[in-house]
């Protein structure tokens, strides 16, 4: 179960220091996640392979944040659609993704039909920057127009999921209820990738 108490891996300044406790907190969490995220992922109808970040490209400054990505690809996901279940050092993020380096963005995006997207329960948001753990906002249908009008900048990125912030009842709960709740997430989100991907 995902607790207040793992944020507390983002408390250590020093790269080597922060990425042993990711090792040793935190992925083990991600890749029971990933494994009871199986039945959700079943309904994408091909192949989703997981992906831990491992950080491997830095030598200096810890990751302010850490994840697993979910693509159709076993090769990797940054230029794919793909699932990101992760941690920033105040929250819990899940999100479905189309990075600015993704392969045909825009016609990937396109598929997207607004009345699936209009079907996702309320609690849902979106944002336009992976990076920025304050880029989400509600998406209420005048925020699916502002995700989508983001899109004709450079460097925009669509992302559709739910946060939830350090000290909310989602770390607070039971076991069951939390995993329940990821896996709703995740079920709400399957139509949608389904669209991204084509299939």
């Amino acid at each position: 179960m995902y607790q207040d108490s793992d944020f507390a891996v983002f408390d250590d300044v020093t790269l080597p220091g922060r990425l042993t406790k990711i090792r040793a907190i935190i992925d083990p969490k991600f890749t029971a996640t990933v494994a009871a995220l199986q039945p959700q992922l079943a309904e994408v109808g091909v192949p989703v392979y997981p992906h831990l970040a491992l950080h491997r490209r830095r030598t200096k400054n810890p990751p302010p944040d850490t994840w697993v990505a979910l693509s159709t690809s076993k090769r990797g996901y940054k230029m794919l659609p793909h699932f990101e279940i992760g941690l920033w050092d105040d929250q819990l993020y899940i999100w479905l993704v189309v990075l600015q380096e993704a392969k045909d963005r825009q016609t990937v995006i396109d598929r997207v039909d607004p009345q699936t997207v209009a079907t996702l329960p309320a609690t849902f948001e979106w944002g336009n920057d992976h990076t920025d753990k304050t880029n989400h906002h509600p998406l209420t249908a005048a925020g699916w127009q502002q995700l989508k009008t983001a899109q004709t900048a450079k460097h925009a990125e669509w992302l559709i999921g739910r946060t939830f912030a350090q000290g909310s009842a989602f770390f607070t709960g039971d076991v069951a209820t939390q995993l329940t709740t990821i896996q709703a997430t995740i079920a709400a989100l399957v139509p949608v990738y389904r669209e991204l991907i084509g299939v």
